[in-house]
């Protein structure tokens, strides 16, 4: 997969990032989220980017508090708003560790 570091003004430019990603050509985050799409999108993962996916959260979270960014809370998960990353990753990294995977 790819690191994506930027920010976007609106979440319907992620787009771009997902059709790179994925090496597809969606017109639209509503087409990407169409179940097969999105499925089809899933598919192309392997254990490895998942992987991957969790050290490049961490990466960005870390970056964001050495920025001062305020960590802010909602519904029990942690996350900036100037390069959101939400501590999703944080879970996904301990089902990886309890399966001895990490």
């Amino acid at each position: 997969m790819m690191d994506c570091n930027a920010s976007y003004a609106h979440r319907k430019k992620y787009i771009t990032a997902i059709n790179k990603a994925f090496g597809e050509r969606f017109e639209s985050m509503e087409e990407y989220k169409h179940e097969d799409n999105f499925k089809r999108c899933l598919s192309k993962m392997n254990l490895s980017n998942v992987i991957g996916a969790v050290e490049r959260a961490r990466k960005i979270m870390q970056r964001n508090q050495e920025n001062g960014y305020v960590l802010h809370q909602y519904k029990g998960y942690t996350y900036y708003k100037e390069n959101p990353s939400l501590a999703a990753w944080e879970a996904i990294e301990k089902i990886l560790i309890d399966c001895g995977l990490l």
